[in-house]
């Protein structure tokens, strides 16, 4: 089995792609910092600790000499706060993770990017074409460790692919995101207040995403990759298509909070260098989806 470690293995994203690693018979090492047995998978080596206790965290690559990294952990608030001074000191941290990697023997890692990397006023998005001009400390912060690790791949020959993961939903992910905060209100029966829902957001579910990003995992893609499923989807219509599922939509009420600010009203991607370097194609329709996200929260 070919060893890979995941930063992040205890978050939404990092969850998932720790699943379905061990289903392709990777020997998974994980980092996290919340309890061990709060985030079991069979199979998996769990490491508690703080990725900002370098000389643990460098002993870990030194010992465990994995062939691949998977870096997904970014301290990252929901509902669009991006602007947090921690953006800086995440993006610090990230270049010793991803030099301890190299230094210590790895070939190939996959590092997670963002949307909120782009202009968002120059159409759909391209990797080869869309400028990049983030307007926040995350995407300012994630755009300088893009930087860095195509400025190593000049210099060093370092095989990585920087995956720009756009929007997603799916089990587990936290509460106060825009899906599982309609779900878990529906299902109290309590009013769900949102924004006017006309924005436009490329939206691809959790399973989709994490197959992506194995798959560019596995192939010889070098550069940004856009993790997206090419479609807009309107803000409305993804919330009134839950509300109905419970037959509840008189519980909407549109219009009732203001955007955040600085919310983009359209980020859509274009998905074709995932499409072309690996054999990734969509798997769940939207309705489906979103059946399997209410199940989990049922359950």
């Amino acid at each position: 089995m070919e060893k890979i470690l995941v930063t992040g293995g205890s978050g939404f994203i990092g969850r998932h792609c720790i699943k379905e690693l061990r289903d392709r018979n990777y020997e998974v090492h994980a980092i996290s910092r919340s309890l061990i047995s709060e985030n079991h998978i069979e199979g998996v080596i769990w490491y508690q600790l703080d990725l900002f206790d370098l000389d643990k965290v460098e002993k870990i690559f030194k010992e465990v000499k994995p062939k691949f990294l998977m870096h997904l952990a970014w301290k990252m608030e929901t509902g669009l706060k991006l602007d947090s001074d921690e953006n800086e000191s995440w993006y610090y941290l990230s270049k010793e993770i991803v030099d301890f990697f190299y230094a210590y023997g790895g070939e190939r890692a996959v590092v997670s990017g963002s949307c909120f990397e782009y202009d968002h006023n120059s159409g759909d998005i391209s990797e080869a074409s869309t400028p990049l001009k983030p307007n926040n400390e995350y995407g300012r912060n994630k755009n300088r460790l893009f930087r860095y690790l195509e400025s190593l791949n000049r210099t060093n020959g370092i095989s990585y692919a920087w995956s720009r993961v756009f929007f997603t939903f799916g089990p587990g992910q936290k509460l106060g995101s825009l899906v599982p905060y309609v779900i878990t209100s529906l299902l109290k029966d309590e009013v769900v207040e949102t924004t006017d829902g006309n924005q436009e957001y490329d939206y691809l579910y959790i399973k989709d995403v994490v197959h992506g990003l194995i798959l560019t995992l596995e192939s010889n893609h070098v550069g940004p990759v856009n993790i997206c499923s090419s479609k807009a989807t309107k803000l409305k219509s993804l919330i009134s298509t839950i509300a109905k599922k419970f037959n509840k939509e008189e519980l909407i009420k549109f219009g009732v909070k203001a955007r955040p600010k600085g919310s983009p009203s359209r980020v859509v991607g274009i998905n074709d260098v995932l499409k072309n370097s690996t054999e990734w194609s969509e798997k769940y329709v939207l309705e489906d989806a979103i059946q399997e996200t209410i199940n989990y929260y049922k359950a």
